[in-house]
């Protein structure tokens, strides 16, 4: 007893086990995570280590970075390493693989840092291990104002309460404080003062740390009990540090810290100013890990500043970038483009039955079939996100195929008498092979996902698998539920059996073409016959026809279409960065902002203007109002605004300032990076690349990444000198560093946290350059030097940082691509500078994105290829045939015919989704023909062959072909004409398979039968020579 004869006999059974899975899918789907795209990136794991002191970036490179780099390059699944030396730091970034446990990743990490940090010079503090790229834009960035409040009283507040509040969130990688300045006790030393005591800097800095100590001494036995002794020696309130004594003076009296320094609870220098609309204000940016989910990590995070904001009532946390809230945005769109395509499906439906209760048993499938599947993602533990959800809106057309086949066939079968439990259980029974060939074909076309890498799999599984399972559970409910309601539903009456008489009256006729035998009423019914006889005569001309179209379309249109990886969105924000000479004052950088802040303000697009101001590199995050609301695409806005910020450009000397659009999924910038060792030879390559990619027309914001160094004086130390005063390199470089720069003596701790202790000489010891000369050195033996005694003070420039990528050198320059398609930029990039001489060991690539971009369509292209091989072994296996699948398939060339032109005609790139949904389409288009050789196969077994079976299977199935491939069409309709900003993410798959589709049907229904008698006349030809023989 088949599905559907269990079905009809269970209706109760049947209707409970659909309720129940409707209920579990609900709440499965309450349940669902949401992501704009699958997590496909690449998982970063970030190395920070800072030198006390400073070091300069090159002696960084060499004795911290490169040893590193040699621990940790042999971590799994490491795909690069890239390492940054710049003055006092390194950071070491490992990319990994897509799909990387990051945890373990991690854990590897840690092992192999361990082995070599014993190894790395004693002046590092300790290293931070974090899951992040620091250079990754933040999620969230959070402005802090607060009514009575300065911004130094802000800092603190955040520093104290909220900082390590919003760090404890799981998913929150680091969050960088902007504006105010840091609290810390300032010990202001009197330089005179401590030359007048014979005192040596290092010493003061010493009793600091050696007074503000609780120390354990041991356990002390009384009487009966056993008590802990401690010695408590810590700073309790600011009296206490003044009053330390530091040294004594040869008349005994104790030399007090107050009588050389002033002690202060105060603030260090800004650092870095914020503003909001021109409002001073204290910022965050909450930066998450790089495998974490956008959308949770923000919502936490907001969450909790809810909670915040409800315990400190005069403070106003106000989020001014949210990247969340664009992908909630992309997500709701595809939502109702699902939902509206459903829509559209059903009322084609209604259009071609034209009665309510077929229309519904079709209809209930679509609903069934979507919410079901939502209980196998969450199982899966697949995300709602666009490619998850483009896969349910393709599906939704998809999902009445099987049913309208059946129910069609079911009917067919009542108007011929037969009672309806019957008609419902032979008619769904006689369909089964059709229907579940084309269900397979559909989901063959997924399996050479498997061959792809993983970033492709990750990236597309979550569709193929939405797509996979909603299509068996519509191939399900068409074998048990469709048979059962057509079954048990009232309603549904025979009809004169008009198509029969004209199919029998085509049987009669002896007409080589019977087309005057035909009489079923209808214009369209009467043009289908007379197209397709039409077709059929001249059968060898349209077959020549659409062959050569095939070969012009692929020789004329295909290379005309520009190509991309995925593809950029509109966004609702962008980022101008203000670059100024390292070295610029943070006052100078305030000025160039605020100039920024004036002419981005004035335009009516802008929504929020948020400023993060540091010594010469600076960001305006600029929001804009909602698409709908204004009259310019982001694009437009930074083009209206680059020629006013060219003008600011020039009031300042050797500023350079360019814009960014964040792509949560694709880059605008074309990156080139140029390897060697020399800086000086590599940035001379940098500079003529970049005069040559100026040549490109629709390149903008060309840069290179990469500054000189710092203006420095280079103190050289005269060894001979200081050995004569009893002084070494070490003694002198952190006697200055303690001077000039301040060393953390102690921490000072409070009710809240700890607040660091730091000692340095007052300002006015040292704001020039000849006091600096004259800083004093103490000497073993009690006396006073001054520094240009043993120092040589030499003028210099290096290089800021030394950027080394799988350890190699590197420079990059840079350029925003604009509208030109990636592959387009590429290649004329590449046309420039195909004739440029390097040296030797010196070469360049383009970055990862567009080796990204050339593998994955490589690699969906050759899954294309596999899919149509695919096809044809599930066909042939099918039909028990090795010709006929070949007749199927003619339909696939077609349908590449219309997605060239439907690419050429809307402007779209070949990407990720076109490709996708060619390889979609190789098993959607098949579907009809299918269905037509299946029913000329019937009517063969019967004794109809040839033209008559032709003309009366193309009559019988012209219907349900017409229905499949509009529903499938509409379904997808709202998906291709949708024009919100974040559209093309999902309307280049959905207008290839809607062109490939509609395409690849007109022509199916007029050329497969061609075909079919094609292959019919060469197998006569070739039985009647061997019967000749």
């Amino acid at each position: 007893m088949g599905l559907p004869k269990i079905s009809i006999n269970r209706p109760i059974a049947v209707l409970m086990l659909y309720t129940g899975i409707a209920l579990m899918g609900i709440i499965c789907l309450l349940r669902l995570p949401i992501e704009l795209m699958p997590n496909y990136s690449f998982g970063d794991i970030s190395i920070y280590v800072d030198i006390r002191g400073g070091m300069p970036p090159v002696e960084v490179e060499n004795l911290v970075s490169r040893p590193i780099e040699e621990s940790v390059g042999t971590v799994s699944l490491l795909r690069d390493l890239i390492s940054i030396s710049e003055e006092g730091r390194s950071r070491v970034v490992l990319t990994f693989e897509p799909g990387t446990d990051m945890d373990f990743a991690a854990l590897e990490t840690r092992e192999k840092f361990a082995r070599v940090k014993n190894k790395l010079p004693p002046e590092i503090e300790k290293p931070v291990i974090a899951k992040f790229e620091q250079s990754d834009l933040p999620v969230l960035n959070l402005a802090i104002t607060g009514e009575g409040y300065t911004t130094e009283m802000l800092r603190r507040l955040v520093d104290d309460q909220i900082k390590e509040r919003l760090l404890r969130i799981n998913g929150v990688a680091n969050i960088d404080v902007g504006g105010g300045r840091e609290r810390k006790i300032l010990v202001e030393i009197n330089q005179q003062k401590l030359q007048a005591f014979g005192l040596p800097i290092g010493k003061v800095i010493n009793q600091l740390s050696l007074n503000n100590l609780n120390l354990l001494i041991g356990d002390v036995k009384r009487q009966h009990y056993k008590y802990i002794a401690r010695a408590i020696g810590e700073f309790r309130t600011i009296e206490e540090i003044k009053n330390i004594g530091v040294a004594v003076a040869p008349s005994g009296a104790i030399i007090r810290l107050k009588d050389v320094a002033s002690v202060e609870d105060s603030y260090l220098e800004a650092t870095s100013f914020s503003r909001v609309d021109a409002l001073p204000v204290v910022s965050l940016y909450v930066q998450k890990e790089s495998t974490a989910n956008t959308v949770n990590v923000a919502k936490n995070v907001l969450e909790e500043v809810d909670n915040i904001t409800s315990q400190l009532k005069d403070i106003r946390i106000i989020p001014t970038y949210n990247q969340a809230e664009y992908i909630k945005r992309a997500i709701d769109e595809v939502k109702k483009s699902l939902i509206y395509g459903a829509m559209l499906a059903i009322l084609i439906l209604f259009l071609f039955l034209r009665e309510i209760k077929s229309t519904f048993i079709i209809g209930i499938g679509i609903p069934i079939s979507v919410i079901a599947t939502f209980n196998l993602m969450f199982a899966q533990k697949i995300t709602l996100n666009v490619m998850t959800l483009s896969g349910l809106a393709l599906g939704t057309g998809m999902l009445v195929d099987n049913a309208i086949v059946v129910l069609e066939n079911i009917y067919k079968m009542r108007e011929r008498g037969v009672n309806k439990i019957l008609a419902a259980a032979f008619g769904s029974e006689e369909m089964h092979l059709a229907i579940v060939a084309s269900t397979i074909t559909t989901i063959v076309v997924f399996l050479p996902i498997i061959f792809v890498n993983k970033e492709i799999r990750i990236l597309y599984s979550g569709l193929a698998m939405t797509v996979t399972y909603s299509l068996i559970i519509s191939l399900f409910v068409a074998l048990t539920l469709v048979p059962m309601l057509a079954a048990r539903l009232p309603g549904g009456r025979k009809k004169e059996n008009k198509i029969e008489k004209n199919i029998q009256e085509v049987i009669d006729s002896e007409d080589v073409i019977p087309v005057r035998a035909l009489k079923h009423p209808g214009i369209f019914c009467r043009f289908y016959r007379s197209f397709l006889s039409t077709f059929i005569r001249y059968r060898y001309f349209f077959l020549l026809a659409a062959f050569l179209a095939f070969v012009i379309t692929i020789a004329l249109v295909v290379p005309k279409i520009p190509k991309e990886f995925i593809g950029t969105t509109e966004q609702e924000d962008f980022t101008i960065y203000v670059e100024l000479p390292t070295g610029a004052k943070l006052g100078i950088s305030d000025k160039a902002v605020e100039k920024i802040e004036e002419v981005v303000s004035a335009m009516p697009e802008i929504k929020t203007v948020s400023s993060r101001i540091e010594p010469w590199s600076s960001k305006v995050f600029v929001k804009l109002v909602p698409l709908n609301e204004r009259t310019q695409t982001t694009k437009e806005v930074i083009n209206s605004l680059r020629p006013k910020v060219q003008e600011v450009e020039k009031l300042f000397k050797e500023a350079f300032i360019y814009f960014e659009e964040p792509q949560e999924i694709e880059t605008n910038e074309l990156i080139l990076e140029i390897y060697g060792y020399d800086y000086d030879v590599l940035n001379q390559l940098a500079v003529e690349m970049l005069t040559r990619m100026q040549r490109v027309e629709g390149l903008t914001d060309l840069k290179i990444r990469w500054r000189k160094g710092r203006p420095e004086w280079q103190l050289v130390v005269d060894k001979q000198k200081a050995a004569g005063f009893g002084l070494t390199v070490k003694d002198v470089a952190d006697t200055v560093h303690a001077q000039m720069r301040g060393l953390r003596a102690t921490l000072y701790h409070t009710e809240s946290k700890e607040v660091e202790v730091v000692a340095r000489l007052r300002k006015d010891d040292r704001k020039t350059f000849d006091m600096v000369r004259k800083l004093s050195l103490a000497l073993p033996n009690g006396r006073q030097i001054t520094l240009d005694q043993v120092v040589n003070f030499v003028p210099e420039t290096g290089p800021s940082k030394i950027w080394r990528k799988n350890k190699n050198r590197m420079i990059q320059v840079s350029a925003n691509r604009g509208y030109l398609a990636f592959g387009a930029a590429a290649e004329k990039v590449k046309a420039q500078l195909k004739d440029m001489k390097f040296p030797l060991d010196y070469y360049w690539k383009f970055g990862e994105n567009y080796w990204r971009m050339v593998r994955n369509q490589r690699e969906l292209s050759f899954a294309i290829f596999l899919t149509i091989i695919l096809i044809y072994l599930v066909l042939a296996s099918l039909f028990e045939s090795f010709t006929q699948p070949f007749i199927i398939m003619a339909t696939v060339p077609l349908a590449a015919i219309g997605v060239a032109l439907a690419l050429d005609i809307f402007k779209k790139s070949i990407n990720i989704g076109v490709l996708m949904g060619g390889m979609m389409l190789g098993g959607i288009v098949v579907n009809n023909a299918i269905i037509l050789i299946d029913e000329i196969n019937r009517l063969t077994v019967k004794g109809i062959v040839g033209i008559k079976a032709v003309l009366i299977s193309g009559e019988s199935r012209l219907r349900p072909i017409m229905m499949t491939t509009l529903t499938t069409v509409l379904g997808l309709l709202p998906m291709a004409i949708d024009r919100s900003a974040e559209a093309n993410l999902w309307s280049p798959l959905a207008i290839t398979v809607i062109a490939g589709l509609s395409t690849s049907t007109v022509l199916t229904l007029g050329l497969v039968p061609c075909v079919y008698l094609v292959f019919l006349d060469v197998k006569r030809m070739f039985k009647k020579r061997y019967v000749l023989n």
